[in-house]
């Protein structure tokens, strides 16, 4: 019996030092390179699920293990925590701010994470998520710069609604496993502006400008 606790702290070291790249939690996050172990990593390139993040350093969070979690708390451009389970995968109060970050349809210049926290099954589909983003658009379109929205689920999809204070600039994003969508509409532009916003290819509907997006990532 005296044996177990030294068997025990055999295998949590043996895990604490196999290649960070075996359990990081990707998707959705993932990195060009990554160096070190599960007890601290470096990422180049990090990004989750195709949205630029830059370069992070992981921590591994030792505590988390008792909850069944492989736990890491994040330093660089964000801060907060990413985890992984054996069927779920997520992230914990993330803050920070993301520059010349690329939504679609939209010149963002910025974007602000305040308290994001997300769950994902082991597929990928959306369990929970809260907090806050804001996204600040490089030139003003319809006198709006300024887009605000929280993350929720439905159903397996992840959604973000983004809006302005007066709702006439919208950008609508749901991701699910494997892909995504976008849907930006745009009300009260100016003539100038239209003509810009049709050539970066909205189109007309009714008294606004749309444009339906989707892909994988």
């Amino acid at each position: 019996m005296r044996a177990l606790p030294l068997i025990a702290g055999l295998g949590l070291g043996l895990i604490a030092f196999l290649p960070a790249r075996i359990a990081l939690p990707a998707p959705p996050l993932a990195a060009s390179t990554v160096s070190g172990s599960l007890w601290r990593a470096e990422l180049a390139d990090a990004q989750a699920g195709g949205l630029a993040l830059g370069p992070l350093a992981l921590s591994v969070q030792p505590l988390a293990l008792l909850n069944g979690r492989l736990q890491w708390a994040l330093a660089g451009t964000l801060s907060g925590s990413v985890w992984r389970s054996a069927t779920a995968q997520g992230a914990d109060g993330i803050g920070g701010r993301l520059g010349g970050a690329s939504l679609p349809g939209l010149p963002i210049r910025s974007l602000d994470l305040a308290g994001i926290s997300l769950a994902l099954d082991a597929a990928g589909r959306c369990q929970s998520a809260s907090g806050q983003v804001s996204a600040s658009l490089a030139t003003a379109i319809a006198g709006q710069s300024l887009l605000i929205g929280s993350p929720a689920c439905a159903g397996e999809a992840l959604i973000l609604p983004l809006a302005s204070s007066d709702g006439r600039l919208r950008l609508d994003l749901a991701i699910r496993p494997g892909r995504w969508q976008a849907q930006t509409r745009i009300s009260g532009a100016s003539p100038a502006e239209q003509v810009a916003l049709a050539a970066a290819g909205l189109r007309a509907d009714g008294a606004s400008l749309i444009r339906t997006q989707e892909g994988t990532w």
